[in-house]
C-alpha cells in the first residue's frame, strides 16, 4: 500500500525530484510543477501497465497541492484515495504481458 514514511520528503520534490511508483494496477506520479517560489504539487494516477508517457491524456487523473509538507501529505492521501475509491478498475488492469496499446 502506498505509504508516507515510504516516500521521498517534500525536500527532494522542491528540488525537482520525482516520485514514480505502481499500487496493483494503479501507477501514480507526484512531482513539481511550476518554478520556485510559486511551485505546486501535481498528484497523477492512471491505469497500468504502461508508463505515463505511453498513456493517453484522457486516462490520467490529476489534482494539484500546495507547494508545502501539508501538500505532500495531501497528495499522497489523494493518491490513496484515488486506489481505494477506483479498486475494481485498478484490479482489471492486465498484466504487461497480456496488455495492448
Amino acid at each position: 500500500m502506498l505509504d508516507k514514511t515510504q516516500m521521498m520528503p517534500f525536500n527532494f520534490l522542491a528540488y525537482g525530484g520525482v516520485i514514480t511508483g505502481e499500487q496493483k494496477g494503479m501507477r501514480y506520479r507526484l512531482r513539481r510543477v511550476g518554478e520556485k517560489p510559486d511551485f505546486k504539487l501535481c498528484a497523477e494516477v492512471w491505469p497500468g501497465p504502461f508508463g505515463y508517457d505511453a498513456t493517453p491524456a484522457e486516462k490520467i487523473t490529476a489534482e494539484e497541492f500546495s507547494n508545502s509538507k501539508d501538500g505532500r501529505e495531501q497528495a499522497i492521501d489523494w493518491m490513496i484515495g484515488q486506489y481505494n475509491d477506483r479498486k475494481e478498475e485498478w484490479d482489471s488492469i492486465p498484466s504487461i504481458l497480456n496488455a495492448k496499446l
